[in-house]
């Protein structure tokens, strides 16, 4: 018999792989679903360099010239592919007939992007992205609109007439996982960026409260806003190559939201990576945060008294940490792992070439 043809999937964006949302949700499902007869190739409009530079304080016109070659790039043609996937945003500003494009497969969002967001960095260009609008074009023109939770779901539905919830996932295989010991000074952690940060805020007067007397809890910041100091915090740089490493450093994991539809779109990968390596979380009863921590994998918190008493309690005791990290591990690979999902997105993929 003749070898099956995979379908063939392109799926454009303008994010690189350093964004987390692009790497997540279109690159690292490709040796997944090629298991599954579905060739999926990521094709950003930007590079890692590009995205620097847009993404960062500095020239207009340097800025201005890198969209224009992403555009003139995307312009000038995709490969071949049966289905055109498109992940939040085929280009950073629009382009009349190619973003949003004229003939639309898929389109797949992790964030509430019909609400509207840009960097602060680049908050005076809000007018020219045109997020929300196009967003929401794309949703009317996709035969399939998949999202990263129920909420973005729930609003995708008032657009789109076929709407399925794929959560972001992650590769348990491809992490080390954390041995839970009794310590001195607990590692708490966060991983996120620079446009994340003020998320902690509110926070941070528990840990020094915590570290009044004595250093209790030290608190790793993975690609934060440099400008929070203390001197139990400790901040390091975000790096692909370092990140599950990173992860397995922490004792605990934090994922403190505010309680804003913008929020509530977010799709709790931060838990998912803590749950990965082995570390319990205590994240904002907001959007999935209730339903990912559940009853034995972490805490949750919405005052300033209820976080500091969920870390108080993980920091003195190692044992329930222990037992937490290895039921949030289990919760991944069962419910959140690209194992388990890649066969779901498959027939997904597959029911619209048929």
């Amino acid at each position: 018999m003749p070898a099956t043809v995979p379908l063939s999937v392109l799926g454009e964006t303008a994010y690189p792989m350093t964004v987390a949302s692009a790497r997540v949700r279109v690159a690292r499902f490709e040796p997944f679903l090629r298991f599954h007869d579905v060739a999926l190739r990521y094709h950003p409009a930007l590079t890692d360099l590009e995205y620097g530079i847009l993404a960062s304080p500095g020239s207009i016109a340097r800025k201005g010239m890198t969209l224009g070659r992403s555009a003139a790039r995307v312009s000038l043609g995709s490969p071949a592919h049966d289905l055109l996937l498109v992940h939040r945003l085929r280009l950073l500003t629009p382009l009349p007939g190619i973003d949003p494009p004229p003939r639309l497969d898929v389109y797949d969002i992790d964030d509430a992007l019909f609400l509207g967001s840009t960097a602060p960095v680049n908050r005076r260009f809000e007018w020219a992205k045109q997020e929300a609008r196009r967003c929401i074009d794309c949703m009317r023109r996709a035969r399939l609109v998949i999202t990263g939770n129920s909420f973005l779901a729930a609003k995708a539905r008032e657009y789109a007439r076929h709407v399925e919830v794929v959560p972001s996932c992650v590769d348990p295989t491809a992490h080390a996982t954390r041995t839970h010991c009794e310590a001195d000074v607990v590692t708490v952690g966060w991983i996120g960026s620079h446009t994340t940060s003020a998320y902690l805020e509110p926070v941070l007067p528990s840990f020094a409260q915590m570290n009044r007397r004595r250093l209790r809890a030290k608190l790793v910041l993975i690609g934060a806003d440099a400008s929070f100091q203390a001197p139990w915090i400790e901040h390091r740089p975000w790096s692909l190559t370092r990140e599950t490493t990173d992860l397995a450093g922490f004792d605990i994991g934090i994922m403190p939201l505010p309680d804003t539809d913008w929020a509530r779109g977010k799709c709790g990968y931060k838990v998912l990576q803590y749950f990965c390596a082995g570390v319990p979380a205590i994240a904002s009863p907001v959007g999935v945060g209730a339903e990912l921590i559940g009853d034995e994998r972490g805490l949750l918190a919405a005052s300033p008294e209820e976080w500091s008493s969920a870390l108080e309690r993980l920091i003195d005791d190692a044992a329930e940490r222990r037992e937490r990290g290895v039921a949030g591990r289990a919760f991944v690979e069962r419910n959140y792992s690209y194992q388990s999902w890649a066969p779901e997105l498959a027939a997904m993929l597959h029911s619209l070439a048929g």
